[in-house]
């Protein structure tokens, strides 16, 4: 499967792409986003505005790493879409090992 980010970068839409499988380091990054987020959303009163600064950093860094390093956070920060962030979150699901939901239904298997 190929893994497919754009961003906008000085201006332009750029595409880069990742050919291999989730391994286990994008594993334990997704993790550890997870559990962050989870950290998140835990604190009583909901996430303040640091938490989301730093789930935005957390996204960043791990598009970063999964992408092999063809970008800088801060361009995923400032060239992210809301569609490559679907992109980024894809990732992430299947870094932890997510079912394919629309292939389940389609197929009626599990």
């Amino acid at each position: 499967m190929t893994y497919k980010l754009e961003l906008v970068i000085d201006h332009e839409k750029q595409e880069f792409s990742r050919n291999d499988p989730p391994m286990l380091k994008d594993m334990t990054q997704a993790l550890i986003l997870q559990r962050h987020q989870l950290e998140m959303y835990s604190d009583e009163g909901g996430p303040s505005d640091e938490h989301y600064k730093r789930n935005e950093k957390d996204l960043a860094e791990f598009a970063v790493k999964f992408w092999n390093g063809q970008f800088k956070t801060e361009q995923v920060v400032n060239g992210c879409t809301l569609a490559s962030l679907d992109e980024i979150n894809n990732a992430i699901g299947d870094s932890l090992g997510k079912k394919d939901t629309d292939s389940e239904e389609k197929t009626g298997k599990k």
